[in-house]
């Protein structure tokens, strides 16, 4: 028995058939009958009832199924650790960071990356929205940090930390005297400052539309903060990034029924099948001991 016919023997079963399981292996169907042919030879068993037009499982079949699954399974988590341990320190480590992530702590977790093995060279990304998780997913980054509001087959997730989202104002506005009061019809005719989604072909978020505003669109958070301190107009940030500046009575929250704060979950995201090299598995354990107290 070999991994190429537990293979054939499981792919037949996934697509409907020989011809279908010949094209998903990139073999020909003559090879992929031979293979089920010697599979089912030395099992002495037969796994498909061959009367039908497709071929459907035996009842052996069914069960020897489950059990090739897990072979496989085990098979390829096999070689992605085997290819793990080959691997030497990257030459580079790519890291897609979202625009509302805390990140004074990453930054200290990427300096003591840097100074553990500084012949890798960190590049690292700053994403709005969907712009994040589309880096990963484009192989165009080898971790994303970001929001998720969803978990995707294929990656791995580890949960970081939560921040809070809020909507604010300068104090200077008029709306800063009714900040706990304030509805959306009277934030009409006003101008909300919102962020570009950075994604270029996922389909792009714009979270947090009041209806009724006009709109600036900015490329960053902290553009998107400028913008607001200077009495341009409103709109929601990150708490950590705002929370100096209302002590200060630059900025006034505008907190009631009408415009909560929003949780949001952090995330570190790599994929799970993909083999990674030992900078990026070091770093994937520092993240997850960070303190964000």
């Amino acid at each position: 028995m070999t991994l190429e016919q537990l293979k054939s023997f499981c792919a037949i079963v996934e697509h409907g058939g020989f011809r279908a399981a010949a094209n998903n292996l990139y073999k020909s169907q003559s090879a992929v009958s031979i293979a089920l042919g010697k599979l089912e030879l030395e099992l002495n068993l037969s796994l498909f009832q061959r009367k039908q037009y497709r071929p459907a499982l035996t009842n052996e079949g069914k069960a020897l199924y489950k059990k090739a699954v897990v072979i496989l399974k085990h098979s390829d988590e096999f070689s992605l650790l085997a290819q793990h341990f080959s691997m030497g320190a990257e030459p580079e480590l790519r890291i897609a960071m979202s625009g509302i992530t805390p990140i004074e702590p990453i930054l200290d977790v990427l300096k003591c990356t840097s100074d553990h093995t500084p012949s890798t060279q960190l590049s690292l990304q700053m994403e709005n929205l969907n712009g994040t998780i589309e880096r990963l997913k484009d192989g165009d980054a080898d971790i994303a940090i970001s929001e998720s509001n969803k978990r995707e087959d294929g990656l791995e997730y580890q949960h970081l930390t939560c921040i809070e989202l809020i909507t604010i104002v300068s104090s200077q506005s008029s709306f800063a005297k009714h900040a706990s009061t304030l509805n959306e019809r009277d934030m009409e005719g006003s101008t909300q400052v919102l962020v570009r989604d950075t994604s270029t072909h996922t389909h792009r978020l714009t979270a947090g539309v009041v209806e009724g505003t006009n709109h600036w669109i900015v490329n960053d958070f902290m553009m998107k903060k400028r913008v607001i301190v200077a009495n341009s107009g409103w709109g929601r940030l990150p708490k950590h990034m705002v929370q100096e500046d209302i002590k200060k009575g630059i900025l006034t929250p505008i907190s009631n029924k009408q415009f909560p704060s929003i949780s949001v979950d952090i995330q570190a995201i790599r994929h799970k099948h993909k083999p990674i090299g030992p900078v990026a598995s070091a770093l994937w354990q520092r993240l997850q001991a960070i303190d964000w107290t």
